[in-house]
């Protein structure tokens, strides 16, 4: 029987220990690694976030988990090694201003292979407040990726509802099962899954479109009374009747 919690977090967990073996030789104290729905960011570090009942401190890793399904799976990678590069210069370096990518933590990022980049793609600022990144081909980063694949250590479980406001289209092919594509894969095959949208992979995973429709759904009409101005929220396509005034509530557009 399938523990997802146990499953899930495991998986992080191993991955986490792989990249600080392979990209930090070790340095990083483990961090507690959670799952947060935070807007307009695909993961964040918080130094001394948590502490346990005999006060000792731990930093926290978050990831995002609306963008999971959005991205490719190398970019979850991506992700979590843009928030180690973070742990490593808040216990080795000298970060600056909190959120802010100062050039220290941009050479430690082009050192192991993952180009920081405001655009996400070559040519964009390495320093600034909000920082993208990219493999560098054949880069280190890279090439760990690949046998992270080959020991199937990736994410296997996403959020069916990505986020509406991230803007990634996609459609659902049903490709093989996740389960099957570390299998019998030449390296060349395996960077072709990297780069794959994860939502043209999984199954069931709900396009944008339909999400957008639903959040739709859910937003709440305002009707007033044409009499009194009785005001009241509700869902779309009430039928309700002002008692005082026996009048047909209206939707307040």
């Amino acid at each position: 029987m399938r523990i997802p919690t146990a499953e899930f977090y495991d998986e992080l967990q191993k991955i986490y220990q792989y990249f600080n073996k392979e990209l930090f030789e070790n340095e990083l104290p483990n961090c507690l690694i959670t799952v947060q729905r935070k807007k307009r960011v695909m993961g964040y570090f918080s130094p001394d976030r948590w502490v346990d009942d005999k006060e000792n401190k731990i930093h926290e890793l978050a990831l995002n988990p609306s963008y999971f399904a959005s991205c490719n799976f190398i970019e979850v990678f991506q992700t979590i090694v843009h928030e180690m590069c973070h742990l490593w210069q808040h216990e080795k370096g000298k970060p600056s201003r909190r959120t802010y990518h100062n050039k220290e933590w941009s050479l430690k990022m082009e050192s192991i292979g993952l180009i920081p980049s405001t655009t996400g793609r070559p040519g964009g600022k390495k320093t600034g407040q909000q920082m993208n990144d990219y493999p560098q081909k054949g880069g280190q980063f890279e090439t760990i990726c690949i046998q992270l694949f080959k020991d199937g250590l990736f994410v296997k479980w996403f959020d069916r509802f990505p986020d509406e406001k991230i803007g990634i289209n996609f459609t659902q092919d049903n490709l093989e099962d996740i389960e099957e594509l570390e299998e019998n894969l030449s390296n060349d095959d395996i960077l072709e899954s990297l780069y794959t949208t994860v939502a043209t992979v999984v199954k069931d995973i709900v396009p944008i479109e339909e999400v957008k429709l639903m959040n739709v759904s859910k937003q709440k009409t305002k009707y007033m009374c044409p009499g009194c101005l009785a005001a009241l929220w509700g869902r779309a396509n009430l039928d309700i009747k002002c008692n005082s005034c026996d009048i047909d509530f209206e939707v307040v557009e």
